[in-house]
This record gives C-alpha cells, structure tokens and sequence, in this order.
C-alpha cells in the first residue's frame, strides 16, 4: 500500500510473546534479531482464546500474544487497522516464557493535521513517553 510508505508507526503494545517454547520459537532463536518484522495473524478458530493472535516471523510461528492482554489488538485487526510488529529482543539465556519480547505499532497515515499534532505532544513535557524509564525518565506509577 503506497500510504505506509509515508507513515506514522504508533506504539500501542509490547509484549512477551506466549507459548513460545510450544511452536518454532526455541529452534528459531538463533536466527531472530532485534528489529526483525513479525506477522500477527488473527485466528479467529482457536479453541483457547476467541481473540488469539498469532505471532509468525519469516513465515514461521512463534507463538502468541498473551491472552487476555489481546483484546485491542485482535479488534484492530478484525477492524482492518494495520499494525506493524517487530522483535525488541530476544533473551536465549532466560526462560522460554522471557526469551522473545516485541513491540506493536498501529500504522497511521501522515497528514499536516496528525504530523502537527505529533510534533505538538513530543514537545510537551508532560508528553507520556517522557515519564517511561528507558527515555530516562520515571513511571510514575505506569
């Protein structure tokens, strides 16, 4: 789609992901490096969890977002919305549950209006992604 070429990539979620160990995920670690692409596929069959989305990279399943933590992001996808997954880093060392952390980003197209409003929040200092540890401030309780 020619839009996400100029695109904002807004962070909605990160996560461990589940059931890593069950799928291709302890076999594929070696290969799987922070900032590769993951697919999320909706698989609105699942026997365990109605709103299950699956975790694939290069075409193999990984495992799964957490349940009960997928509510908002299965909607998204059953509502059309585009989200983008990467890996944040893997941890071979830590258990299979701690060993593939990723991040996901809702696509949203670039306008005036939305580039304005984005440039407006980074600047404030209030703006929440300022308060967050790993930009060197404090959660606050987040």
């Amino acid at each position: 789609m020619a839009w996400t070429q100029d695109c904002h990539g807004v962070f909605v979620f990160d996560a461990f992901v589940k059931g890593f160990r069950f799928h291709k995920g302890p076999e594929l670690l070696p290969r799987i490096k922070a900032e590769d692409p993951l697919d999320l596929v909706r698989e609105h069959d699942n026997a365990h969890d109605p709103n299950a989305v699956a975790v694939y990279w290069e075409g193999q399943k990984l495992g799964y977002l957490p349940m009960g933590e997928n509510l908002c992001l299965a909607y998204m996808l059953d509502y059309g919305l585009l989200l983008e997954a990467e890996v944040v880093y893997t941890a071979p060392d830590e258990e299979p549950w701690a060993q593939c952390f990723i991040a996901v980003h809702l696509l949203m197209p670039s306008n005036t209006s939305f580039d304005a409003y984005i440039t407006h929040y980074m600047a404030r200092p209030d703006a929440g992604y300022k308060m967050r540890p790993e930009y060197g401030g404090e959660e606050n309780g987040l």
